[in-house]
């Protein structure tokens, strides 16, 4: 059965549209014509930007076959549809084919809307995607909280830290830009975040929450550092940004994991990056073709 779509967006790795097919004045209120150049990242609902983000990356690399993402459309405001991603001639790009799904659908991929920190070669991932999008917008910013790392496991009880570490896991993943956040060891996590938030936004709501767990400040040793993405001077490369974050978190007084530099780290995403996600069996409705 020949797979039919309500939209069909040519795309690369930034969201950036190249081509629009389809019903895209219903439903984003521009005719395809006018849609090249646009970020398509720019019509997903704000609230389901991080964890579009997330499941495109895991399109690129056939870990899902078939997504949801809420756009704000045209006719109806904030509207779900199904997404699938397409081969396309040219390298490193994909097309983006969306289905509109039915109101009444029950939420059988309402799972995938968790995001959380992501995990090292992910978050490397997302910050290069953002950067691209975004320089001059964001900044690399890392915090430390002494207490949380291993030097600090004899400082409080254990289920105390337990509470304290998710908290901050949940408070780090919401204040970063689209939840671009991970945590490289324990203790210490890198964001992406917004340069209109100053930093010690983030800062307070980590302290207001290990104080009311009576954690001291004295024993929480937070800390934090930025760097604005400025610093790659247009080098958006996953070999620029771990330099960047190298400069920012290394600690020479005590070896940690860190990404390797030279030579380029072995990522997931990079065996895969050209092919898109396996074809679906005619399993998704629609109202015109491609």
């Amino acid at each position: 059965m020949a797979e039919t779509w309500d939209l069909s967006l040519l795309i690369d790795a930034t969201t950036r549209i190249h081509d629009a097919r389809g019903m895209t004045g219903q439903y984003l209120g521009l005719e395809a014509r006018f849609l090249p150049e646009r970020l398509f990242i720019d019509f997903v609902d704000p609230s389901n930007r991080g964890a579009f983000r997330r499941r495109l990356i895991k399109m690129q690399a056939r870990k899902l076959d078939i997504v949801r993402v809420r756009l704000m459309t045209e006719s109806e405001g904030s509207q779900e549809f199904f997404a699938a991603l397409r081969d396309s001639k040219i390298e490193q790009q994909w097309w983006l084919m969306l289905v509109a799904s039915l109101r009444d659908e029950t939420p059988a991929l309402a799972a995938l809307e968790r995001t959380g920190l992501a995990e090292g070669d992910e978050f490397m991932m997302l910050v290069e995607s953002a950067a691209r999008q975004l320089n001059g917008e964001v900044d690399l910013m890392q915090v430390r909280a002494e207490l949380l790392t291993e030097e600090g496991a004899g400082k409080t009880r254990p289920d105390v830290r337990e509470r304290l570490e998710s908290k901050f896991n949940e408070i780090v993943a919401e204040n970063a830009y689209d939840n671009i956040a991970t945590r490289p060891q324990p203790g210490e996590y890198l964001l992406l975040k917004d340069r209109a938030k100053p930093a010690a936004e983030v800062l307070d709501k980590l302290g207001a929450a290990a104080e009311r767990m009576s954690i001291p400040p004295a024993d929480l040793g937070l800390g934090a550092k930025t760097v604005p993405m400025e610093t790659l001077a247009g080098d958006f490369s996953q070999a620029s940004i771990q330099g960047v974050v190298f400069d920012l978190r290394h600690d020479p007084s005590r070896p940690v994991q860190e990404w390797d530099v030279e030579p380029a780290p072995r990522s997931w995403i990079r065996p895969v990056i050209r092919s898109a996600a396996a074809a679906l069996s005619g399993i998704l409705p629609s109202r015109t073709s491609r």
